[in-house]
């Protein structure tokens, strides 16, 4: 055994700190960037938030220049050129920008719905029961679940618990039966169905018959026959089946506890002449510059320790309003040549759209896939043909035999539009869509066109018979 020295040179990859906070801006969506420069702004004094006003507009810094910007100074001349560079940095600007003078909505602004348990608690409260009763009805209210449904062990379970007979415990779960939304607590859906037809057609004797024994002879083969069984006309049959599709099977959902999650556009696509504009969304976005207060601090007598928690904050701010610049560059760039892309969608909509892939914007815009893919993800583009997200504009290649291929969403809405067309008592079956797409030229295996049926939500052809 024996301890030796070795001198080796290697070759090896670092990100530094501020490349990865580069990376980690490109990914982040509108909304998650400005709650990063809120708190950018919480924790480095030397930024600060312009007033009012548009901010004037910054020269764009290379990342190399700005990484070498980042190094320590080796003499003070080196930091009164860095300081000189902060002198010159103004607020952040990110380009063109959208401006909208239209306040939303107030309605728009809620970021919390009424929670179901609370509302049926509010009218278990204003209902004129004893005391027993409302104990009975909170037990039932709390153990309805979300869609507005009760299992049937629990009224054995309230029962038992609180010490009550069952046909107690049903008595008032029938109260909370017509309660708003009507069907609530149900344990069926047979019943929650019923409930609401009673309360909202009383006269209709039908829709309560068929509820009541016929509810899965609506769809499928069944219903071809249902009309004979039932001693009605197709009219009358189809009269009740309109009625029976427009209660709700989940009451409950309307009230859900969830946040709604409302949607705000990264980038706005906006028709110019013959061709479009891309805007970038800054509403909202505060407008940082560099303090001139301390900046002032650096040229007077203040501490070594002093002077070096500036040069901290200073590089750090600095290289913060790069990073912002570059990525609002990047989002623009990548916007950009998707619409060049998509121009057609963007002209005739989801039938005219391209098949495109990740390489195709890398090579155009000469940056990495990986760079694309980060920026796409979590965005959204409003276009002339509504609210999309980025990554909708990728879809794979499929091969048409008129000479130009098609993307798999122009694909889907092919489907999904020859499907809205069938004929209600002989829908089509997947073969037949296959075989009507190879006649336009577009080659797909059956289980394909399975698959994007599934995907939009449409059911096989033996559940979509039914009378016209």
């Amino acid at each position: 055994m024996e301890l030796r020295q070795n001198l080796q040179l290697r070759q090896q990859l670092r990100l530094t700190m501020q490349l990865q906070q580069a990376i980690k801006l490109l990914q982040l969506n509108r909304l998650e960037l400005a709650t990063l420069v809120q708190q950018e702004l919480a924790e480095n004094p030397v930024l600060e938030e312009l007033g009012g006003g548009r901010p004037e507009e910054v020269p764009m810094a290379d990342l190399d220049a700005a990484t070498q910007a980042q190094q320590e100074p080796r003499e003070e001349e080196d930091w009164k050129k860095l300081l000189e560079e902060f002198r010159q940095l103004g607020p952040v600007s990110s380009g063109p920008i959208r401006k909208n003078d239209d306040m939303p909505p107030l309605e728009a602004s809620l970021t919390r719905g009424e929670d179901l348990h609370e509302y049926l608690f509010w009218q278990l409260r204003m209902a004129r029961l004893s005391d027993t009763q409302r104990r009975i009805g909170a037990e039932i209210i709390g153990d309805i679940d979300d869609n507005g449904y009760l299992t049937a062990e629990s009224i054995p379970t309230i029962s038992a618990r609180l010490l009550v007979t069952p046909e107690e415990v049903e008595d008032v779960r029938s109260r909370v039966l017509h309660f708003d939304p009507v069907g609530v607590a149900a344990l069926s859906l047979e019943e929650c169905l019923l409930v609401q037809a009673q309360v909202y057609y009383p006269d209709h004797l039908l829709v309560q018959r068929i509820i009541k024994g016929h509810l899965a002879d609506l769809v499928g083969r069944a219903s071809l026959t249902l009309h004979r069984r039932l001693g009605v006309t197709e009219a009358q049959l189809e009269e009740a089946r309109e009625l029976v599709t427009s209660l709700d099977p989940k009451p409950g959902r309307l009230y859900a506890g969830e946040d709604t999650q409302y949607v705000v556009p990264d980038v706005y696509v906006e028709k110019s002449g013959d061709g479009y504009v891309v805007l970038l969304n800054d509403d909202g976005m505060p407008k940082l510059r560099i303090s001139s207060y301390y900046r002032s601090l650096v040229d007077r007598n203040i501490t070594d320790d002093t002077k070096d928690y500036l040069k901290k904050k200073l590089r750090s701010a600095v290289w913060f309003l790069r990073s912002i610049h570059q990525r609002q560059s990047t989002v623009r760039l990548v916007a950009e040549s998707i619409v060049r892309f998509q121009k057609d969608f963007l002209d005739r909509g989801v039938c005219a759209l391209r098949p495109l892939v990740l390489r195709d914007v890398a090579e155009e815009i000469r940056m990495h896939e990986s760079t694309v893919s980060r920026v796409t993800s979590n965005k959204y583009m409003h276009t002339p043909q509504g609210l999309f997200p980025m990554k909708f504009f990728f879809n794979p290649r499929i091969e048409s035999s008129g000479g130009e291929d098609l993307a798999s969403e122009a694909v889907r809405d092919k489907i999904r539009d020859l499907i809205s067309k069938e004929d209600p008592r002989q829908p089509l079956s997947d073969q037949q869509v296959v075989d009507f797409l190879a006649g336009q030229g577009i080659k797909l295996a059956r289980r394909t066109v399975a698959k994007y049926r599934d995907q939009l939500g449409i059911l096989p052809s033996s559940r979509r018979v039914r009378m016209s």
